[in-house]
């Protein structure tokens, strides 16, 4: 009991320390031309990645040690871990697409640009632990604070939603 406590109570301080160094959130941004960049680093996308190869390795292990589990708890067991192996394989996928792109006149991503003149608000939606920038039209444009170059951004942010 006493082994499963420590081992909790390390992993619970521990885990938002690594994902911070991972992260690199606190490192400037880096340019692409006139563009600065807030994108995930590739040591976090690599944990979220081995995290979902970790589910997909122990479906494989469960399927084939079954041991003594009855076959319809262990068909419950492989699809749980098979799925969430795949959805951390493409959160990861989807994290190595996300994308921020800024400079003094805009901000864009994925297709979406509001120039920092249109930019009408920021909310922080705690369901998603991200910024929504909101533009005209209602353009949306979603920020996180474990991108590289987050603090740069939102000093940025702050800076236009101040003036207005």
């Amino acid at each position: 009991m006493t082994t499963w406590l420590v081992a909790g109570l390390a992993g619970a301080l521990l885990t938002p320390a690594i994902i911070h160094r991972l992260s690199r959130a606190d490192q400037p941004s880096r340019s692409e031309g006139e563009w600065r960049v807030c994108e995930y680093s590739g040591g976090l996308v690599g944990c979220v990645s081995l995290c979902g190869v970790l589910f997909l390795f122990l479906s494989v292990f469960a399927y084939s040690h079954p041991g003594s589990t009855p076959a319809s708890q262990l068909t419950l067991a492989l699809g749980f871990f098979a799925l969430m192996g795949l959805l951390g394989l493409y959160t990861a996928w989807q994290m190595g697409r996300s994308r921020v792109l800024w400079n003094d006149r805009e901000i864009c991503s994925k297709g979406v640009r509001i120039s920092w003149q249109e930019l009408e608000g920021a909310n922080f939606l705690a369901a998603a632990q991200g910024y929504q920038l909101v533009g005209p039209e209602g353009k949306k444009i979603w920020v996180y604070q474990a991108m590289n170059g987050f603090p740069e951004f939102w000093a940025k942010v702050e800076e236009f939603l101040s003036r207005a």
